[in-house]
């Protein structure tokens, strides 16, 4: 399946992080709050949603951008993680200290523990930087994702006014936010978006909980200019839709180690299973197979794609609703 794929990718594709992070993930045995423990594994990755996709792109073999606003502090290790892993980057340099998430893994805790930083403080005018750097990917055949959590000082439309920008220049949106900078997103008709059930339910008003809420919810994206919808229901899987069929994709993993990326990882599928031109339900199965994998290797969006063809036959196939 995925060497058919790769044969019909005729499109460059840019991943946008305005709030990249240094994720590092410690693993401990049993973990104790309030104690001191020496940790047995540390593991650092050039983090931020775009840029995870773009490492789950070239885990496929498909060369991405990664562009967006990063801090100089601290971006010395950042930078040379991304050139060990042959990411091509291309961000804009601003003043400010890179932030760092930690993911805490133990065997004596069935949750890993998450300490999350906000990051520095980004004005106006750096934003108009960035939108003329912007201009310069945006062009026909061109996908720009935009994912992740906006940096403090930034507009909430900061996405709506990004995406009109490259799709007044012939590119194409894909969006992956949550709160107010979805809902401000969703006004500029991207052609993908991906939100979870309670994302779906700030952004609608209403909490999808059931097969007719999904169904509900899907095809008010639609009438918002959206052909692409994907709801993320995590373990259970997601719901896909193009505009007639809603798919309700799932495959269950045994012992999972890592949950850190898999919706980056489920987006990255989902967007090689539109541009190769597969159907709504193979489209689904990618997402779902790329995301599982994920769990079964320690890091954001590291996982095996023998895997996921392997997952991509198993994962269960459910029609909601059809027109």
């Amino acid at each position: 399946m995925i060497e058919k794929i790769l044969n019909k990718l005729k499109y460059n594709i840019v991943t946008v992080t305005l709030n990249p992070v240094l994720d590092r993930t410690l693993r401990v045995k049993n973990f104790i709050t309030g104690k001191t423990h020496i940790v047995d594994k540390s593991e650092s990755f050039a983090g931020g949603k775009g840029v995870n996709v773009s490492r789950a792109l070239l885990t496929f073999g498909i060369n991405s951008t990664a562009t967006g606003i990063l801090a100089r502090g601290g971006s010395d290790l950042y930078l040379s993680l991304l050139n060990k892993s042959t990411i091509s980057h291309d961000f804009l340099h601003t003043d400010g200290f890179l932030r760092t998430n930690v993911t805490i893994i133990s065997n004596n805790i069935g949750k890993e523990t998450h300490l999350r930083e906000k990051g520095p403080a980004i004005n106006q005018s750096v934003l108009l930087e960035f939108e003329e750097k912007l201009k310069g990917f945006a062009k026909k055949n061109t996908l720009i994702v935009f994912s992740g959590s906006l940096p403090a000082g930034l507009p909430q439309n900061t996405y709506r006014i990004l995406i009109n920008i490259i799709k007044s220049a012939g590119a194409e949106a894909f969006l992956d936010a949550s709160g107010n900078p979805l809902k401000e997103g969703l006004k500029a008709g991207p052609l993908f978006i991906k939100p979870n059930i309670h994302e779906v339910e700030d952004a609608l008003g209403f909490f999808p909980g059931s097969p007719d809420d999904f169904s509900k919810a899907v095809r008010i994206f639609h009438s918002m200019d959206i052909k692409n919808v994907m709801i993320s229901l995590g373990k259970d899987g997601i719901i896909f839709s193009q505009g007639r069929e809603i798919i309700h994709s799932r495959l269950t993993v045994t012992r999972p180690i890592n949950t850190v990326g898999s919706g980056d990882a489920s987006l990255a599928g989902g967007l090689l299973g539109i541009i190769s031109g597969l159907d709504t339900a193979d489209t689904a199965r990618l997402a779902c197979a790329t995301g599982s994998a994920n769990t079964l290797i320690s890091g954001a969006c590291v996982f095996d794609t023998q895997v996921v063809d392997r997952f991509f036959k198993k994962t269960e196939i459910t029609t909601l609703d059809s027109s």
